[in-house]
């Protein structure tokens, strides 16, 4: 079987992302945000992102997997499956302290908004309140997020769910 097909759900996901971003997308810095679904499309992209990464075959994900496990074998140089691709040059991450700083960034915005910690966020991002957070951090975040779930997405096959050669 086809390995889109077999895992329809993951197309579902990721359509959904796909209508909800174009929403967001449609507001511009400083315009009202009572009509963004910021948390819908946070939630979904890391929905899409663990989804993703528990049915590559060749990670055998486990019940006990957490993202932050399933990110490090991913990207392990033994498996060689999937690379961090730089945000601005497009170019592999091959540095093993900015893949481990990856890892840490995606999982500390996916915890955040797992758990509802803005507090420990603002304070993590060095502002003054949530509402500043809200106002100035999230919502980069959220699009790195995307950009980086975006880049590791490509490098698979939808046909067989392994690395593109």
């Amino acid at each position: 079987m086809i390995f889109k097909d077999k895992y329809r759900e993951i197309q579902e996901i990721v359509r959904e992302l796909t209508k909800i971003r174009a929403h967001n997308q449609q507001f511009k810095e400083g315009d009202p945000q009572d009509n963004l679904f910021m948390f819908a499309e946070a939630s979904l992209c890391f929905l899409a992102l663990e989804r993703f990464l528990r049915i590559l075959p060749d990670l055998n994900a486990t019940e006990q997997d957490t993202l932050r496990n399933l990110l490090e074998r991913a990207t392990s140089r033994r498996l060689g499956l999937l690379q961090f691709l730089d945000l601005n040059s497009n170019q592999p991450i091959t540095d093993e302290q900015r893949r481990q700083q990856v890892i840490d960034e995606v999982t500390a915005v996916r915890n955040t908004l797992q758990h509802g910690n803005y507090e420990q966020a603002a304070v993590q991002a060095g502002v003054e309140s949530v509402a500043e957070y809200f106002r100035t951090q999230f919502a980069s975040e959220i699009e790195t997020t995307f950009q980086i779930i975006s880049r590791l997405f490509n490098q698979i096959d939808s046909n067989t769910g392994r690395r593109k050669k």
